[in-house]
Parts: structure tokens; sequence; C-alpha cells
């Protein structure tokens, strides 16, 4: 990742923050996972529902979900959280699954990597 450090490790952190939160891992997507370390504009981080907990909800249209206002507050909310923490301007999103693995998949050119703190005592 090419954020740098500590801002590398404090990123992972909150991905732990929205796992606590959420119940799933978040991803860094997006132009910031590149080998440049100049050239992005923000720290893409997304989580993604399944599909029943996005219904559930009432997240709005997974295409454009910017017209619910549950979903701004929550993209507003966990970015500015997210600048806090680390630093680094976060653009959060929360995404629909499906939607997300159809449209934003490996063999459309993008990548993604999981926001985990890898405890090495309890891997032991």
């Amino acid at each position: 990742m090419s954020v740098g450090q500590p801002q590398g490790m404090l990123l992972n952190e909150f991905g732990e923050r929205l796992r606590a939160a959420f119940g799933e891992v978040a991803y860094q997507v997006g132009s910031s996972l590149g080998e440049k370390t100049v050239g992005w504009r923000d720290v893409d981080v997304r989580v993604m529902l399944d599909d029943e907990v996005w219904e559930a909800s009432w997240l709005g249209e997974p295409a454009n979900p910017h017209g619910s206002p549950k979903w701004r507050a929550f993209a507003i909310v966990f970015s500015d959280y997210g600048r806090h923490l680390t630093g680094l301007p976060i653009d959060f999103q929360l995404q629909q699954r499906s939607h997300a693995n159809l449209n934003y998949s490996r063999e459309k050119g993008c990548n993604r990597s999981a926001l985990i703190v890898v405890d090495h005592e309890e891997t032991k």
C-alpha cells in the first residue's frame, strides 16, 4: 500500500473499527492501492453488506445510493472518523455485496485489499 507509515497501520486499525461496527471486513480500493506514492486524491474504503442486510437497512438503490439519507450519513460520519484516526483523506462507502462484486471485480481491473490487523500472538 502506498499511503505510507504509520498511516498504513492506522488504516488497518480503521478497518478493525469498521468490522466491529458492521460485522464485515473493510477493503481499501482504488488508486491509493497502486505503486504510486503520489497522484491519488483520496483513500477509498468500502464495506460490502450482504444483499439481505442492505435491503433491511434501507440504504437505497445499490447503483446510486446517494439518494438515501441513511447511506449519506454513514458515508459522511465514517469518512470523517477515518480522516481523524488516520490523517488520510478517507472516502468511506457502504456497498451491496452482489452489486459490488458484479461491477468492481478483478476481471474489470479493480483491486481491493482487506483492512485487518493480524495479531501474530493469536496465530501461534
